[in-house]
């Protein structure tokens, strides 16, 4: 259809996203053996970063999504345009029939 190529982006969104949560798998076990409110506030600050990384991401993507339907909406405009074309001519092809067989009648 449009054939939308994957970016650098997308490519490497993946990889990182699947360590980032070893990462933090990870460092709630250390932060659970150190049993330290220093540690836990530390990864609680964290994660609050990831979130914001995370949001960013969605929004990013979002955009994408957007762009996406816009390609979209202006291939659906250039169709109905067509099938309006092609609705008309056969309405007109509709009234010569008519017209040819009123003057066969006659």
């Amino acid at each position: 259809m449009f054939g939308r190529k994957i970016n650098i982006f997308e490519k490497i969104l993946l990889p990182v996203g699947i360590a980032l949560t070893f990462l933090g798998f990870y460092l709630i076990l250390l932060a659970e053996q150190s049993s330290s409110l220093l540690n836990w506030i530390r990864l609680a600050t964290l994660f609050s970063w990831m979130m914001l990384l995370f949001i960013i991401i969605v929004t990013a993507t979002t955009e994408d999504m957007k762009e996406e339907l816009a390609l979209i909406q202006k291939e659906h405009v250039t169709e109905i345009k067509i099938l309006k074309e092609i609705s008309h001519d056969q309405l007109n092809e509709i009234k010569l029939l008519r017209q040819d067989l009123q003057k066969r009648k006659k």
